[in-house]
């Protein structure tokens, strides 16, 4: 299992909320991609830091970036 570090590329708006670019989270994943469970990605920025990237649009790899540590 290896443990990712997802951040934001770009600074966005949220639902009228500022986020600047490079806000993280990091999960673990059983997969070389942890954008194949974008779920846990959805679930970790939502407990982390209270944000829902999900209705916007923005969890995909075109607003975040990931590698492995």
């Amino acid at each position: 299992m290896a443990t990712f570090e997802i951040k934001t590329k770009h600074a966005i708006n949220v639902q009228g909320e500022y986020v600047d670019a490079g806000l993280a989270v990091q999960i673990s994943s059983m997969f070389a991609n942890p954008f194949d469970d974008v779920d846990k990605i959805h679930k970790a920025f939502i407990r982390v830091h209270g944000i829902d990237l999900k209705p916007e649009g923005y969890l995909s790899l075109g607003w975040l970036d990931f590698k492995k540590i």
